[in-house]
């Protein structure tokens, strides 16, 4: 009984440092987010309004909506992934799956929410229904995403450290977080284009929406990389230093083993 009370109690510490992780990224990546996605119809105005606030006035940039919104969508979904890691490390079960569901859940939800809000704040016409086609390619593009981000990197890191092409392997887990995200809009972002224009020109010929998508494919996928590449690039290389750093100043380990042994 006493061990167990023990692995509980460090049990609750290693749940806080996952929120203090996700709370830590979430809070460093959502200022250029929420610049960015406050712009979308003004984006070079929004950019320098946005950081000129951000610099300026720092505590009333923190209190907005938007930011607020912004930083709700990536701080349950950094913690929605730690918790899911600690749980499944503790029970010994493999995390993949339940992770990539549990992640993708949390941020299409946040973000449904968070767009619809955005929507009233800076739209500049009145929304409409989603085409079932639509949701399908955006729910497709957010899973790849979500995949890329949480599921992609870890096994990324490790065959570049076991195949000694990164010999450092802080330095392959950096790598794969940042290249993963970003590298995965390259195909994400045709599903967006097209998802859009599903959207915006119901019932146009297939040739159209090629061309459409060709025209417009190179700078959207830019912009879809200077987006997503802070938001779990950065933030996925933040959240784990994070919680490396957290865990080795609260734990030893002999602390982590009697957890461990708990709960097999």
């Amino acid at each position: 009984m006493l061990q167990e009370d023990k692995a509980s109690n460090l049990l609750t510490k290693r749940f806080g440092i996952d929120v203090f992780s996700a709370a830590s990224a979430a809070f460093a990546v959502s200022p250029f987010i929420t610049i960015v996605d406050s712009g979308r119809n003004k984006l070079g105005a929004a950019l320098k309004s946005g950081f000129a606030e951000l610099f300026t006035r720092p505590h009333r940039f923190i209190r907005t909506p938007a930011f607020l919104l912004v930083f709700g969508v990536y701080f349950s979904t950094y913690t929605t992934a730690n918790v899911i890691d600690t749980v499944c490390s503790y029970t010994n079960r493999d995390n993949q799956t339940p992770k990539f569901l549990g992640t993708t859940i949390a941020n299409m939800t946040t973000c449904i929410y968070k767009d619809r809000a955005f929507t009233r704040m800076f739209g500049i016409v009145a929304p409409k229904s989603l085409p079932l086609g639509t949701y399908g390619l955006f729910a497709t593009r957010d899973a790849l995403t979500i995949a890329a981000s949480f599921n992609i990197p870890p096994v990324l890191a490790r065959e570049l450290y076991d195949r000694k092409i990164i010999l450092n392997y802080d330095t392959a887990q950096n790598f794969a977080q940042m290249l993963c995200p970003a590298g995965v809009q390259i195909v994400s972002c045709a599903l967006h284009l097209l998802g859009l224009d599903l959207y915006n020109r119901p019932g146009v010929s297939l040739s159209s929406r090629i061309s459409l998508l060709a025209k417009n494919y190179l700078k959207t996928t830019i912009t879809r990389i200077a987006r997503i590449g802070p938001a779990f690039g950065i933030g996925g290389v933040g959240n784990r230093m994070v919680k490396e750093r957290a865990s080795e100043l609260i734990f030893d380990r002999q602390q982590v083993g009697v957890v461990v042994t708990a709960f097999k």
